[in-house]
């Protein structure tokens, strides 16, 4: 049985009354161009160089330009790294941190992490991984061991604190001695109140240094911190020595 003319005039209503429609069509997909005066945060062509330190306060990233990096939980650099490795860059917009081989699992490779760059309200930021938000910064935040770094000086001798975490040690000989002046030297910490110089590959005990306080002139908005004046060591009380004229 042929379908009527009535029959094939209700089918194809019913077909055109069921396709949507060409404007509905373009309101769903996206626009054929891109919108007059739309920028994109990061310009392909722009030259960015992610060596350098950032953080967010919470983590600490130093992107090295030797293609290493090193990674803190925390933003104190002076305190044991979670993580070392590897860095290259993918694009623009993207590199990638790879953890070093552990040797004790030699077969497990550790799995990478992405790193996002991205620009905020002119702010240029890094996703890595989990940690969101860090900020590039030409050197490292600020820490409490930093206000204990430089050369100090007594009659015992001198103790040089180094910002990269090692120390040297040098005891002056007693007076009217022939001896030698003794040198020791190894990685540093200071927790606060003390600090302790651990003396290269040896096990012996650390050596102790108190750092001794005095408050310091107030600053513009009434508040008044403290300074190390001294160190109480193992070779006697020393002062810090003025950095050389430049």
């Amino acid at each position: 049985m042929k379908p009527t003319a009535p029959l094939l005039a209700l089918m194809l209503l019913a077909l055109l009354t069921a396709a949507p429609s060409r404007d509905a069509f373009a309101q769903q997909s996206a626009p054929p161009i891109i919108p007059k005066g739309a920028k994109l945060d990061i310009d392909p062509t722009e030259q960015i160089n992610v060596a350098g330190w950032w953080s967010n306060g919470a983590v600490l990233l130093s992107v090295r330009s030797d293609g290493s990096f090193v990674m803190w939980d925390q933003p104190n650099r002076y305190r044991e790294p979670t993580t070392r490795g590897r860095w290259h860059r993918q694009n623009y917009r993207t590199f990638w941190i790879e953890p070093y081989f552990d040797p004790k699992t030699p077969g497990n490779a550790p799995p990478r992490t992405r790193c996002a760059l991205r620009r905020t309200n002119g702010v240029l930021l890094v996703d890595v991984g989990n940690a969101t938000g860090l900020v590039q910064s030409d050197a490292p935040p600020l820490a409490p061991e930093d206000a204990q770094v430089g050369r100090w000086n007594g009659p015992g001798g001198t103790l040089d604190l180094h910002a990269d975490g090692s120390f040297s040690l040098t005891a002056a000989p007693l007076p009217n001695s022939a001896a030698q002046p003794t040198s020791v030297s190894g990685r540093w910490t200071f927790d606060g109140k003390v600090i302790q110089l651990f003396r290269g590959e040896q096990r012996d005990a650390p050596l102790r240094c108190v750092p001794v306080s005095r408050p310091s002139a107030p600053a513009a908005d009434g508040s008044i911190s403290s300074e190390t004046v001294s160190l109480t060591t193992p070779i006697g009380e020393l002062r810090r020595m003025p950095p050389p004229a430049k």
